[in-house]
């Protein structure tokens, strides 16, 4: 037994000396930060994104910059460059923004930014943000509004509701403008 313990003590004041050890190595008191999460997609250049009801294209996106977040589930585009389009496929409204967000399941599309919509009879609209809420089918906003009619009329307020496709809106409050042919707005105004 002598011997066997001589060999351990030997090995043992051996690699002490040549300085190997088998303790851990000493953690860093300043540790490396994690990186930070990236998103779950991401693409530059270019995208073109469907969206579809059934067999039905409702809406299309094109933009520079999309990116999908893993944690919110949203998805981002920068700029906004949208159609909505009816049953049978033709362009009803179109939408332009600086940027814009969605879920992942498209129940809603809020965006931001320059916002400029208009409806296949000329209606315009321009905001600083718009929500399209596909639940209840309508888009909407609180912030300020400028309306140029189908026949020219110019509009401003604050608030703004509307079917999905600009056809049947109001301005909220606040309006101003001067109109020409109550007869013209959406509302029948004039009859």
């Amino acid at each position: 037994m002598r011997p066997i313990f001589l060999i351990l003590l030997v090995f043992c004041t051996a690699g002490c000396r040549s300085g190997k050890t088998s303790h851990p190595a000493p953690v860093p008191t300043n540790p490396v930060p994690a990186a930070p999460r990236s998103p779950d997609a991401v693409f530059h250049g270019g995208a073109r994104v469907d969206f579809w009801q059934s067999d039905t294209l409702t809406w299309r996106l094109f933009t520079e910059t999309l990116r999908q977040d893993p944690s919110s589930q949203r998805v981002w585009s920068k700029p906004v460059d949208m159609t909505a389009f009816d049953k049978s496929r033709q362009p009803v409204a179109h939408v332009l923004a600086d940027s814009g967000t969605m879920d992942r399941g498209m129940r809603f599309f809020r965006t931001r930014g320059h916002v400029v919509g208009s409806n296949h009879g000329g209606m315009e609209l321009r905001t600083d943000s718009l929500v399209f809420d596909k639940e209840s089918d309508r888009i909407f906003t609180s912030a300020k509004v400028r309306v140029r009619t189908e026949t020219g009329d110019v509009l401003t307020g604050t608030g703004f509701r509307s079917d999905a496709y600009l056809n049947r809106w109001e301005i909220l409050s606040d309006v101003h403008g001067q109109i020409r042919d109550l007869g013209s707005f959406p509302f029948g105004g004039g009859k």
